[in-house]
C-alpha cells in the first residue's frame, strides 16, 4: 500500500500512457486511413468529373438538338432490329427449310439426324437450339442458330444458292460448305451449314408462322 501510495501518480501515468497508445494505434491510425482513402477516392472522382464537364462544354450548343437525335436513333435501331426474329421454333426451322426448297428446286434434309416429321416426309429434321453471340449496348442479344442442309442442283445453281443466301432478306451467313462436283453431269452436290441471325429485345416480338390450315370439314358436328 506504501508503494501504491508512493507511486500512485507515476502508475497513473503509465495505464494513460498505455490507453493512449491503444488508441493512437488501434482507432486513429485505423480513421485516419480509412479518412485518406476516401479523400483519395472523392479526389479522382472530381477529377473525373471535371474532365466529363469539359467534354460536355464541346457541345454546349447542340444540347437542344441531342433530344430530336435520340429520337431517330431509336426509330432506327427499332426499324433495323425488325430485320431480326425474335425466336425460331421447330415450326419456324420448318418452314424455312420448305422456304428454300421453293426458292432452290431441291428437296432439302436439315442435317443427316433424322426426326420423321408426318406430314412432309421427304424432309428429315434435325432441329436447333439458338445460342447467345453477343451483347449490345441497349441489352439486346444477338442470337445464332445454325442449320445444317443438304443440295443438289448444277454448278451455276450452287453459285446461285450461295448469292440468294448472301441477299435474301432473312439474314443469313454461309459457315460451311462442301461440293462434290460431276463436271460431266453438271452435277454439285453437298452440304451448307447456314447461321440464322436472332435478336432477343424488348423491341422485337415473336410472329407465329403463317401455316396453311387446311378445311377439317365442319366444327360442329351437331349442326
Amino acid at each position: 500500500m506504501k508503494f501504491l501510495g508512493k507511486y500512485w501518480k507515476v502508475l497513473l501515468a503509465l495505464i494513460l500512457v498505455g490507453a493512449a497508445a491503444w488508441m493512437y494505434f488501434n482507432v486513429y491510425e485505423t480513421e485516419k486511413a480509412n479518412y485518406e482513402s476516401k479523400t483519395k477516392q472523392i479526389k479522382t472522382m472530381i477529377t473525373a468529373l471535371e474532365s466529363r464537364i469539359q467534354e460536355n462544354m464541346k457541345y454546349a450548343d447542340i444540347q437542344d438538338e441531342l433530344e430530336q437525335a435520340n429520337a431517330e436513333i431509336l426509330a432506327s435501331r427499332e426499324e433495323l432490329y425488325q430485320h431480326f426474329p425474335a425466336d425460331m421454333l421447330q415450326e419456324d426451322q420448318i418452314m424455312y427449310a420448305l422456304y428454300l426448297e421453293t426458292i432452290f428446286g431441291t428437296e432439302i434434309n436439315l442435317s443427316q439426324v433424322s426426326h420423321m416429321h408426318p406430314e412432309f416426309s421427304g424432309i428429315n429434321f434435325a432441329f436447333s437450339t439458338p445460342y447467345a453471340l453477343g451483347s449490345l449496348n441497349d441489352g439486346a442479344v444477338v442470337m445464332g442458330l445454325d442449320m445444317t442442309i443438304n443440295y443438289d442442283t448444277s454448278y451455276q445453281g450452287f453459285q446461285d444458292m450461295i448469292n440468294y443466301l448472301a441477299t435474301d432478306s432473312r439474314i443469313t451467313s454461309v459457315q460451311y460448305a462442301d461440293i462434290q462436283y460431276d463436271a460431266k453431269n453438271d452435277k454439285a452436290v453437298g452440304t451448307m451449314t447456314l447461321r440464322l441471325y436472332l435478336l432477343s429485345s424488348e423491341l422485337v416480338e415473336y410472329k407465329d408462322p403463317e401455316i396453311f390450315q387446311p378445311e377439317t370439314g365442319k366444327e360442329n358436328i351437331y349442326d
